[in-house]
């Protein structure tokens, strides 16, 4: 995983697209499958987090996205 110029990790375009197909499965998102994170992303990816009692915020880390293959 990159990170961007404020040292957050990003996440790649393919991954990113899995996480809003998950989303959109699930119910928490409501835009196009396009791999950029943007708001409408960050928005379920947070309803998602704090629904299944995770630390909230708009990272899509390694282990998040882990854990959406596996869960979401």
């Amino acid at each position: 995983m990159s990170l961007n110029d404020r040292g957050a990790p990003t996440a790649s375009t393919q991954n990113v697209m899995m996480v809003q197909e998950s989303m959109k499965v699930a119910g928490f998102y409501h835009g196009d499958i396009d791999g950029l994170a943007g708001s409408k992303t960050y928005n379920a990816v947070r309803a998602y987090k704090k629904m299944n009692h995770m630390p909230v915020n708009n990272q899509l880390t390694d282990e998040f996205i882990e854990h959406v293959r596996e869960h979401a």
